[in-house]
């Protein structure tokens, strides 16, 4: 009786190791992205060193390794695999009935079992494990017990096929270590589709072995405008400092550059593959070549490497070297990666040079082509049909469909100002990716694309029929590398926004929620910090660009996330956590600047700065203007930035009810001047505000109200200003450097509500 009694309170201790009976409350869930269909139920499973997994065939085997790894690293020891049940509380099972991608996944007290019927849908079904489990799974070593998950029953199917991220190598390069790092991230948020830029003018990043020197001289550069702006920025923004890694000494120089061998490409490929990632590479032709150019110069309509007026020479159509040399460094490129497609970029090319070239003019003649946007599509289709032979299929940038597009040929649709590009390829029934500029750039500000407006884009126009709807496969975010000099800045641009493009790729229109997704935001925030992510954190709000006041102001500040301090200063220093702690409104009753910045642990928002100033009454016109209307004057490649924007002595006027770019979307170097008068209601403070792609200033006589300065995604900006009743001189100017474009222009009156500047507030002579 002894002995069965301590084998009874073995066996008890046993089974306490492997289960326990706390049940896990909705708040205290989040799986990003949500899943398809999830029901919550009583108690959670444990996990232990006993714990043991069940496969059956060799498509489990990636998802149960990869979860063996998890609890290697963190835990420090491995969850082992057998292929007998035995005792086996992780049971993979084949279901061919469940979705391509999709999994069912049902966690009970004693056991867990993963269903599918591939293997992404066991890998996926791991991922969900793993943000069901503590944050602490992604630290290596950690010092967590308690390795539970709650119990939970989960069916679970991706919207989009295509879920993808890109990473731009050229502009700034980053290592094997870093790249695996971020296909772990893409794993962790089910995303499947990993597009390496890997060549363009700055510099070629893949051995290509008959043409050695793309590697040998064009991967390495001295100093270039990217470089120099971030070592700018650099000076009071360490996040832009330029990873050291990649400086070598050649030839005598210092010299920026690097490449991947094509050993490591297959190394990355591999890896990606174990976590049912699909690798598709970018080799830019036949615009966008000058690292090669520069080492083959033949390539060239001039027989030398250049740039036109915004992007570099391109490679001449009209010579049968540069079809050969494409198709050699293409038929290397094929035989690396094993994806389906082969992207071929097709953006931004300088055709001017293609219409002085008679080389390229005969082309046209010899192929009975119309102008050189069908040269282009002359030289796609050639290539089409090599990659064709291979196996392969092309892929492009929407440019790639203004001179006809074969019925094969795949677009990425990244111009929102050409929107007729993604309407043709609907119509002729191509398949296409949806990478928008405006929303899925993650390069751009923060402020530009904040986090909300990725997730609230929904990438099926209305317009589509379910036919058209059916050719997107599904939608990318892009980090380009011009302003994203380390890693570490690239995680700053991807995340948190990295989730909502997750979110949108493959939970359903129907199933999305903003409010819900920000809830789960706040804690997967504690696994992005797990991870060691330098996360973007929206700065303190409550704060204009420039506030105004005529004898004192209170201004109250916001933290935009749970958890959060916030932290300011008035003396023109950053401020960080040595500065005043906000604890109160704040009084003003002279003219400031005052600097905010919020923490959230370790994580600093950026800093949002405002200029509180003490303001006297702008003296209000006697005057009877014409109302409704300003007068607007046009230019074109007449400036650079708005700054510069200037009347020439004789300007020539229309007349605008509404200050946007109507008539003149989609031009770049376009340059803009409204001016008239804007009528003061009552006596008070007025606020203004400016949306622009790129810059934007706003005056009230001579005094700058608005200042969105510069060249940029569309940002708002606002300012306020003190005027007495009547008609006062307003100067709107405006930029737009590379033809994108938006330009709006808003008030609100005191005690009023914003509205757009329009109507019998404006007025002209």
């Amino acid at each position: 009786m002894k002995y069965s009694a301590i084998i009874l309170l073995l066996l008890s201790v046993c089974i306490s190791c492997q289960t326990t009976s706390k049940t896990v409350a909705a708040t205290e869930i989040s799986i990003v992205p949500k899943p398809s269909d999830m029901v919550i139920t009583e108690g959670s499973y444990l996990f232990s060193k006993r714990t043991k997994i069940f496969v059956d065939n060799e498509n489990q085997k990636p998802a149960a390794k990869y979860l063996s790894d998890l609890f290697e690293k963190a835990a420090g020891y491995p969850i082992f695999i057998s292929e007998t049940k035995g005792n086996a509380t992780i049971i993979f099972t084949e279901d061919k009935s469940i979705k391509p991608e999709g999994y069912h996944l049902e966690i009970s007290p004693k056991k867990i079992n993963i269903k599918a019927s591939d293997a992404a849908g066991y890998f996926y079904g791991i991922q969900t494990i793993r943000q069901l489990l503590p944050p602490s799974i992604e630290t290596a070593n950690s010092i967590e017990k308690n390795w539970s998950v709650p119990s939970i029953v989960i069916n679970d199917t991706p919207r989009f096929s295509w879920r993808g991220m890109q990473m731009d190598f050229s502009r700034h390069f980053f290592s094997i270590d870093e790249v695996k790092t971020f296909l772990n991230y893409m794993a962790l948020y089910k995303l499947n589709t990993y597009h390496m830029h890997l060549t363009d003018d700055q510099g070629w990043r893949i051995e290509i072995k008959k043409y050695p020197l793309l590697t040998e001289k064009g991967a390495w550069r001295v100093e270039s405008s990217h470089d120099i702006t971030c070592n700018e920025l650099a000076k009071t923004d360490p996040s832009f400092i330029i990873d050291e890694q990649h400086y070598h000494n050649r030839e005598g120089q210092r010299m920026y550059g690097g490449f991947f061998t094509q050993e490591q490409i297959k190394e990355i490929i591999t890896y990606a593959a174990e976590r049912q990632i699909e690798v598709i590479p970018e080799i830019d032709m036949p615009g966008h070549l000058k690292s090669a150019i520069d080492n083959y110069p033949y390539l060239s309509c001039t027989n030398e490497a250049g740039w036109g007026e915004l992007f570099s020479s391109p490679a001449c159509l009209g010579k049968e070297t540069t079809y050969e040399f494409t198709k050699d460094i293409l038929a290397e490129i094929v035989d690396l990666f094993p994806s389906k497609y082969v992207h071929i970029g097709g953006d931004e090319v300088n055709i001017e040079s293609w219409k002085k070239c008679p080389l390229c003019q005969k082309a046209i003649k010899d192929h009975h082509l119309k102008n050189e946007h069908e040269l282009q599509s002359f030289f796609n289709r050639d290539i089409e049909t090599f990659l064709n032979s291979k196996g392969k299929r092309l892929l492009g940038w929407d440019e790639i469909v203004e001179g006809g597009l074969s019925k094969d040929g795949t677009m990425m649709w990244w111009r929102n100002w050409a929107p007729t590009m993604r309407d043709i390829a609907a119509k002729h029934g191509n398949d296409m990716i949806i990478t928008p500029c405006f929303e899925y750039y993650f390069d751009a500000k923060h402020e530009a694309t904040p986090f909300e407006k990725i997730y609230q884009y929904e990438p099926i126009p209305e317009n589509f029929t379910k036919e058209q709807a059916k050719h997107i496969l599904g939608i990318q975010a892009n980090l380009w590398s011009e302003m994203i000099p380390n890693f570490k800045r690239l995680q700053f641009q991807a995340f948190p926004r990295f989730l909502a493009l997750a979110e949108t790729s493959w939970t359903s229109k129907e199933d999305k929620n903003y409010d819900d997704f920000q809830k789960r935001m706040n804690l997967q925030y504690k696994r992005l910090e797990a991870l060691n992510i330098q996360y973007h954190i929206p700065p303190v709000t409550g704060l204009k660009d420039k506030v105004a006041f005529l004898d004192k102001v209170t201004i109250e500040l916001n933290a935009p996330l749970e958890d959060m301090v916030i932290y300011y200063s008035t003396d023109g220093t950053t401020p960080s956590k040595t500065s005043k702690k906000y604890t109160a409104p704040l009084e003003f009753s002279q003219t400031t600047t005052l600097n905010t910045i919020a923490y959230r642990g370790n994580v600093a928002s950026e800093t949002k700065a405002a200029l509180i100033e003490k303001q006297n009454y702008l003296e209000s016109l006697n005057i009877t203007p014409k109302t409704g209307a300003l007068q607007r004057w046009t230019g074109v490649k007449q400036f650079k930035i708005v700054d510069s924007v200037a009347l020439p002595k004789n300007a020539t006027y229309q007349f605008v009810t509404v200050i946007n770019l109507a008539g003149n979307e989609g031009i770049e170097q376009l340059s803009m001047v409204f001016k008239g008068y804007f009528y003061a209601e009552a006596e008070g403070l007025y606020e203004f505000a400016t949306k622009s792609d790129d810059g934007s200033l706003l005056f009230i006589g001579d005094k700058m109200v608005v200042d969105n300065g510069g060249n940029h995604s569309a940002i708002e900006k606002n300012g306020m200003v003190a005027l007495q009743k009547g008609w006062h001189p307003i100067t709107i100017k405006y930029h737009e450097a590379t033809g994108g474009g938006e330009l709006s222009v808003s008030f609100k009156a005191p005690n009023g509500e914003k509205q757009v500047l329009k109507g019998n507030v404006i007025a002209h002579d």
